[in-house]
């Protein structure tokens, strides 16, 4: 009895101490941000990442995305997904995808697109004659999630600052050891943030969406690396070379596409 009161008076203590760690964390984060954080030119350097993207002909980067779950028990899950990217404007996309549920590859020639399930062994394609922001527009009228996708987009800065009530920059930040804008971006709905290389290739390292209406407020991360553009991005092919064994099935049948396992495997409770 003894034993078990000193762990909880010892709990106890370190909740205590936790606690007060954390009110000074915040404090002293208060003080330290300049007046200039609040400043409102959040939007000209989003704006500037925009003008660049769109401005690449052809790029390419790899990605690591997260996406978070909150089970019907209020446990949040995290799934994490890697993969890349290759865009050639106006009208070829190629984008690969591996995580624990998914094993995707995605391509788009600019009058089709090819959605291979490896671990499904199926495919599906589409008539999608256009451009890629012609596909981007299709898929979000077709109702398919794909946060980041705006990233593509020949006017970043036009989607991202729909329905934007607020922007602020906050300050410099690393991330994976590059200097960065750090801006955050606030909707009705939605609350995101965006870290901005700094210098002459103002290209986005880390984007955070949270969904603020939804309990313990889940978040999709995009981080980006290995970005390269012009004559630095290496010869990709925008047709996908599916297996003889495959199966060719409507999109709408490969639902083990997504980053998450279906909503029994995240949800149940043992």
């Amino acid at each position: 009895m003894t034993q078990t009161k000193g762990v909880a008076m010892s709990s106890i203590s370190y909740l205590q101490k936790f606690k007060r760690l954390l009110i000074l964390s915040s404090f002293g984060l208060c003080c330290a941000l300049p007046t200039a954080a609040w400043a409102d030119d959040a939007k000209d350097l989003l704006k500037a990442m925009s003008d660049y993207l769109a401005a690449q002909r052809t790029m390419s980067f790899h990605y690591q995305s997260s996406l978070e779950a909150v089970t019907p028990d209020f446990e949040k899950l995290q799934f994490v997904s890697s993969g890349t990217a290759s865009l050639t404007r106006p009208d070829k996309l190629r984008i690969t995808r591996t995580g624990g549920f998914a094993d995707v590859d995605v391509s788009f020639d600019g009058s089709t697109l090819t959605v291979h399930g490896k671990n499904l062994d199926a495919y599906a394609k589409i008539d999608a004659k256009g451009s890629v922001d012609d596909l981007l527009d299709r898929l979000v009228g077709a109702g398919v999630e794909a946060p980041g996708a705006d990233l593509l987009s020949t006017d970043v800065y036009g989607l991202l600052m729909s329905d934007v009530t607020v922007a602020k920059h906050i300050s410099s930040a690393f991330v994976d050891g590059v200097e960065c804008e750090y801006l955050t971006f606030r909707t009705p709905e939605i609350d995101w943030q965006i870290w901005i290389q700094t210098g002459e290739i103002p290209i986005p390292r880390r984007y955070v969406i949270t969904s603020k209406h939804v309990a313990q407020a889940p978040q999709y991360t995009l981080e980006i690396s290995d970005f390269k553009s012009g004559s630095d991005v290496a010869a990709v092919s925008y047709n996908i070379d599916i297996p003889t064994s495959a199966k060719k099935v409507d999109l709408s049948e490969l639902q083990s596409l997504d980053e998450l396992p279906a909503p029994a495997d995240a949800g149940e409770s043992k």
